[in-house]
């Protein structure tokens, strides 16, 4: 049935599927207009077979009307042949008269058996569409008698066929409709009628596959245009064809286009900055390691050295200068230390995931104002000491570095706030945010984001927050970010499950 059904419609293109529904519909239509018409042509032939009995009737009854009411029993024949030939009509549509014979069979008076049919009429209807149309209509007769057997008045006595006709005196008139006629002309009408709307439906169909390829055709460009930018070709754009929506749709695609484009420039810058970073890094920890823990390690070798060779030739003064050389060794140690302890934090703050949010901030901006003493770093930390998950604290630790140390560095503040809370709105989601204002000379206008920036922007639209940077009325700059708490960890679960094994959200 599938295959079937991929056969006939799903393997289709949008065209052919939208022909084959409206010739559906087509279908549909005639079949409920055919049907309407043979029950309105049932329904008008019934009518006109009705008001041509009437008529039949009316005229019968004047034909019985004429013939002499005192007619002797001998003369009754002479009134029979004269009745049937009164009742002799040469063109007579939609009803036929018989007159019972002697023996009872009926003989058909009007139109004559052997009467021509008028050529003027259509050509008979076929038997299925004669059984559809034609109504039932009983035949009825007019019995004609006398009110006695030697004279007197005619009487017509008027029933309906139950058991065949019936000899009376003067004899029987039956009057039987003859739908063939109307149904003949009905059946000319679907005829002429019917090659017409024919016509119609296939000028339609046809005004309709070409109109719908010309509307389909650049929804194939559109097709093409994906492939290629698929394939990377971000500078493929489409010409906005004339129809108002696929119109719309080609400058979607022609603006998706550009944004791909300059998303993929500014990936590339971003890679290209990443790898410069990358670079400097390596080159920074290979300076510390050169200049710092290069001679720590020779001026160890070097006291182990001269504590060994005291050992082995002790002299009086060999213990204090055995002593002056182990302070040396530890003093060095302790150096080494401190170095691997920044170095550590340059790479990953240590104690994330371990201590609050607040207790980690306080201790990065301390750092701060240590490296940077001209400056005053004001923190303001309400978070209520709670921890939110790796991602989430990592994040706000890099974006006050980052915000901290760009403002110090490119904007020569002098006084920096850093405020960082938890708001819980009665409805919505629980925000964190964090603000970073300092007094320094501001972002000029249409100034390029830095690596630095753009990572931290990055980080916060990675937990579906938001992250905007603005110049204040007085001076300086304002760095607003705000993560939704609930989605950041819900991010942070999906990206890594065992990350949040041991992390608890009060």
């Amino acid at each position: 049935m599938a295959k079937l059904l991929n056969a006939i419609w799903y393997d289709r293109t949008i065209r052919v599927q939208l022909m084959i529904a409206i010739g559906i519909i087509n279908v549909i239509a005639l079949v409920i207009v055919g049907v309407i018409f043979v029950a309105n042509a049932h329904k008008a032939t019934r009518v006109e077979m009705d008001a041509s009995v009437d008529l039949a009737k009316n005229f019968v009854r004047v034909a019985i009307q004429s013939l002499s009411p005192n007619t002797r029993p001998e003369d009754i024949s002479k009134n029979v042949d004269q009745l049937s030939s009164r009742l002799r009509i040469g063109k007579l549509r939609h009803v036929r008269i018989y007159m019972a014979d002697a023996t009872g069979a009926l003989v058909q008076l009007s139109p004559a058996p052997s009467a021509r049919r008028d050529p003027a009429l259509p050509p008979p209807a076929p038997r299925w569409f004669e059984a559809l149309v034609a109504p039932d209509v009983a035949p009825s007769t007019v019995s004609v008698i006398h009110s006695a057997k030697t004279a007197g008045s005619i009487v017509m006595v008027e029933m309906p066929v139950l058991d065949g006709p019936r000899t009376w005196d003067l004899g029987t008139v039956v009057i039987a409709g003859e739908p063939s006629d109307e149904v003949a002309e009905v059946w000319a009408d679907l005829t002429a009628l019917g090659p017409v709307v024919g016509l119609i439906n296939i000028l339609v169909l046809a005004t309709l596959y070409v109109v719908l390829g010309r509307l389909l055709d650049p929804m194939a460009h559109v097709a093409k245009g994906l492939s290629r930018l698929e394939d990377g070709d971000y500078g493929t754009r489409l010409t906005p064809p004339r129809v108002t929506e696929l119109g719309a749709i080609a400058s979607s695609f022609n603006r998706l286009a550009a944004t791909l484009g300059r998303t993929r420039s500014e990936n590339g810058r971003l890679y290209g900055q990443l790898v410069t970073v990358q670079e400097e890094e390596r080159r920074e920890i290979a300076n510390e390691l050169h200049d710092e823990a290069s001679p720590c390690l020779f001026g160890i070798m070097a006291n182990t050295m001269s504590a060994q060779r005291l050992l082995e030739q002790p002299t009086e003064r060999s213990s204090v200068e055995l002593g002056e050389h182990l302070t040396e060794i530890l003093n060095i140690t302790d150096r080494l230390k401190h170095m691997n302890r920044v170095m550590l934090k340059k790479l990953r703050p240590v104690a994330v995931d371990h201590v609050a949010l607040s207790e980690l901030a306080r201790d990065l901006i301390g750092e701060l104002q240590n490296r940077y003493p001209h400056v005053d770093i004001t923190p303001s930390l309400r978070t209520r000491g709670e921890r939110y998950g790796e991602l989430v604290d990592l994040t706000v630790y890099r974006c006050i570095q980052e915000g901290v140390t760009n403002a110090i560095r490119h904007g020569n503040a002098r006084a920096i706030r850093v405020d960082l809370f938890d708001k819980r709105p009665k409805r919505g989601a629980r925000l964190l945010h964090l603000l970073i204002q300092d007094d320094g000379k501001g972002v000029p206008p249409g100034t390029s984001l830095g690596f630095g920036l753009t990572a931290m922007r990055e980080r916060v639209h990675a937990l579906s927050g938001t992250w905007q940077i603005e110049n204040v009325s007085s001076k300086g700059t304002l760095l607003k970010i705000v993560i939704p708490v609930t989605a950041a960890l819900a991010k942070t679960k999906a990206a890594a499950p065992g990350i949040l094994d041991h992390t608890e959200v009060t």
